[in-house]
């Protein structure tokens, strides 16, 4: 078979799908991927269930839909077949019943992100680094053009904003959007941990310190700089407080009398007659609502003190705290986008989408992936799902996000993340380490059977979009 120079690649990729694959069922609507869910044993370790088909819906088995390719894309990213008005940054707005973000130009942006663009810190990352990019602006021009190629637009969490801003300034006519993640509360409580007698000090109880509030302020004068900006998407405040905790608990066990969390804590029991004793679930929950209003309020209004033309993305919810609709009531009065870091599901399951679908603000997935044991990684730390190969990985990846796409009040998602967990990252934490959750491995080598899943479905974001909203209901 005689086969163009210039299309021997994608023929060769399209052998590496046809064999990664042949494991998996099909039938006419989905494809059948073996994945096996992680779990904590009574020690604590993550430990896998049996392998299990899991159904996945794809792009190409959607019926009746046909693929267009990437939409007309504006210099952000936004769809520029429609206009609304243009602000110079990022806002939100809801249009026949869907959400959407509007991007500095006044086009439709779906928020499709990366987390953790940044340089590896591992020896073997920094050695591939120097001989793959020589310099931090080689690689970033190089990122640059892998989210080009892949259908990604925004640099989430944890990412390198001095050499993402300094690339931008650079080229003005072909940003890369990015994010900030603040660590408000998450630095604050740090410092108070410091001190004589609070190493387990509760980390939410430091939202009720008398110096929270003036931290918050000052440290967000350093936004200001950005105000200005318009390829900022918006700002994290914190990621995962631990909203899911038995705070009412914890607080009232300080038994401080001069302890500020204690004394909240103990005046709310008597405001709402608790008994103490039988403490109910949904009076735990409402607790934990009253704390998240509070951390909630002083940290945006610090945020928008000090920049009040981004996003305020929030904290990233995890685990219990992001169905608790007490935390979510008040996540909806400060927030302009809800972020929810989602796992120990296969896709967002129906009553989480009706949740967050009758929600008053938009939301977005900002954590979610899958590892695959091909990678030949230890691929024990990390709450992903295990599957078998990079193409089973693209494979859960539209499934994912196809359920997203549906759920009206969905803006947006955020894979996690760039880059592998090197073995050797000494610094790392436990959760962090030999594992598959990048996109590129710890040489910044570009997984392209996971890749070529991610740009089908990335491109035709807005296509279907369309299609799922004609659906007839």
């Amino acid at each position: 078979m005689n086969i163009p120079l210039k299309h021997s690649f994608f023929f060769f990729l399209s052998l590496v799908v046809n064999i990664s694959i042949s494991s998996a069922q099909q039938s006419a609507d989905s494809v059948y991927v073996q994945s096996k869910e992680w779990y904590r044993d009574s020690n604590h370790e993550i430990q896998y269930k049996d392998w299990k088909d899991y159904a996945c819906k794809t792009v190409n088995l959607l019926k009746g839909f046909k693929s267009s390719g990437a939409a007309a894309m504006d210099k952000f990213g936004g769809n520029s077949s429609y206009s609304v008005k243009a602000t110079g940054f990022f806002y939100t707005i809801k249009k026949d019943g869907r959400s959407w973000i509007i991007d500095p130009d006044g086009h439709p942006f779906y928020n499709i992100a990366l987390n953790g663009i940044r340089q590896g810190k591992a020896p073997s990352n920094q050695k591939a680094f120097d001989e793959k990019f020589h310099t931090p602006q080689i690689w970033i021009t190089e990122t640059k053009k892998l989210f080009t190629n892949t259908g990604f637009n925004t640099a989430g969490s944890w990412s390198d904003m001095e050499n993402i801003r300094a690339y931008n300034l650079a080229n003005p006519s072909t940003p890369l959007v990015y994010t900030t993640q603040l660590s408000l509360l998450g630095n604050f409580s740090q410092k108070i941990k410091k001190k004589p007698g609070k190493k387990d000090y509760s980390e939410l109880a430091c939202v009720f310190n008398p110096d929270f509030k003036s931290y918050c302020l000052e440290k967000t004068k350093d936004i200001s700089n950005f105000k200005n900006d318009p390829n900022l998407f918006g700002h994290f405040s914190d990621n995962e407080l631990p909203f899911q905790e038995n705070l009412l608990k914890e607080f009232t066990e300080i038994n401080d009398a001069g302890d500020e969390a204690y004394q909240v804590a103990t005046k709310w029991v008597a405001n709402n007659k608790i008994d103490v004793a039988n403490v109910t679930k949904e009076q735990k929950e409402a607790f934990a609502g009253y704390v998240a209003d509070v951390y909630y309020k002083t940290v945006s209004e610090a945020i928008k003190q000090n920049d009040p033309n981004h996003l305020y993305i929030g904290s990233r919810l995890h685990a219990a705290a992001k169905t608790n609709p007490y935390i979510l009531a008040a996540a909806e009065k400060y927030q302009d986008i809800i972020s929810i870091n989602y796992y120990g599901q296969w896709a967002v399951i129906p009553k989480h989408a009706a949740q967050w679908n009758a929600l008053q603000k938009p939301f977005i997935i900002t954590e979610f992936y899958t590892k695959g044991e091909d990678s030949k990684m230890g691929n024990v730390t990390g709450a992903g799902w295990l599957v078998k190969t990079q193409e089973d990985r693209g494979l859960h990846y539209q499934n994912f996000c196809l359920t997203l796409l549906q759920i009206k009040n969905c803006v947006g998602w955020h894979w996690f993340r760039y880059q592998d967990n090197a073995p050797d990252d000494a610094a790392a934490d436990f959760s962090n380490k030999d594992s598959n959750k990048g996109l590129i491995n710890t040489n910044y080598e570009t997984y392209p059977a996971l890749a070529e899943k991610m740009k089908q479905l990335n491109d035709n974001v807005y296509g279907l979009i369309k299609y799922f909203d004609k659906l007839p209901k």
